[in-house]
């Protein structure tokens, strides 16, 4: 018989969060406060904030895709792609430049990160039967600004523990992102549900360390080729999952599904 579960981690995007189109009003805003911060500070004419858009953000965007899809462990060095689209450009700026412009950048992409409408009452379910929770991302931004998302869509409170593979150096489903996250938990992998929306990152991965593993397709419908152990339609569902798994609750309160907000 397994152990019950005592921590939950989770995947972010697509999983507790959902993402709009490319916000290019709020992007276009973002990259007029780069054009305005590069001009006063370099004392010289910048180009306009459009031509910052297709030749930075975008540059960007495409070889941090492009670098994901060849399937490497190790995480980009953000920072030097950013260095390399700007000096393109023929901007040279100091590293402390670059990070603000990458800050400006992710208050644009900010506007159009959302929360999923189970996300909140599921952790909150979880939260007051004892368990500790975390994130496991892969994502190539800063963690600061990472982290600073996570608070702005409601989603940091409940959180125990974060791990972005921009901190750890590497990529899901490298057992070193996953371990990382487990020890800041504090947490025994026989102990811990694993969910996310990728098969081979959120499932495989996760059961390698000993962790059960929930594959969520409320976004993502990614075929399970049978190997989680639980497949969701919605997040709302991994309460009732986990009271399977856990009969008496470590708190006061109940696994009762989450009804969607929306």
């Amino acid at each position: 018989m397994k152990p019950p579960i005592e921590a939950v981690l989770f995947d972010y995007g697509h999983t507790l969060i959902y993402f709009d189109e490319r916000p290019h009003a709020a992007l276009l805003e973002a990259y007029e406060k780069v054009n305005r911060l590069l001009a006063e500070t370099l004392e010289r004419e910048i180009p306009a904030a459009q031509v910052l858009i297709e030749n930075v953000s975008q540059t960007v965007d495409t070889e941090i895709q492009r670098d994901y899809a060849a399937g490497r462990a190790e995480e980009v060095e953000i920072a030097t792609i950013y260095d390399s689209a700007l000096r393109a450009l023929r901007l040279e700026l100091e590293p402390e430049l670059i990070e603000r412009v990458m800050e400006l950048e992710q208050e644009g992409w900010l506007k159009s990160v959302h929360a999923g409408p189970d996300a909140i009452a599921t952790l909150e379910a979880l939260h007051r039967v004892g368990l500790r929770l975390g994130v496991v991302s892969n994502a190539a931004y800063l963690p600061r600004l990472m982290k600073q998302q996570l608070a702005a869509v409601g989603l940091a409170a409940y959180l125990d523990a974060v791990t972005f593979s921009s901190e750890v150096g590497v990529r899901k489903p490298h057992p070193a992102i996953y371990t990382d996250a487990l020890r800041k938990l504090g947490a025994d992998p026989t102990r811990t549900l694993f969910v996310g929306d990728r098969v081979r990152e959120d499932v495989q991965g996760p059961q390698a360390l000993g962790m059960r593993a929930v594959l969520t397709q409320e976004w993502r419908q990614e075929d399970d080729p049978g190997v989680a152990d639980f497949v969701i339609r919605r997040l709302g569902e991994l309460p009732a999952i986990v009271r399977r798994l856990n009969p008496e609750p470590r708190g006061a309160d109940t696994y009762n599904e989450v009804t969607s907000r929306e």
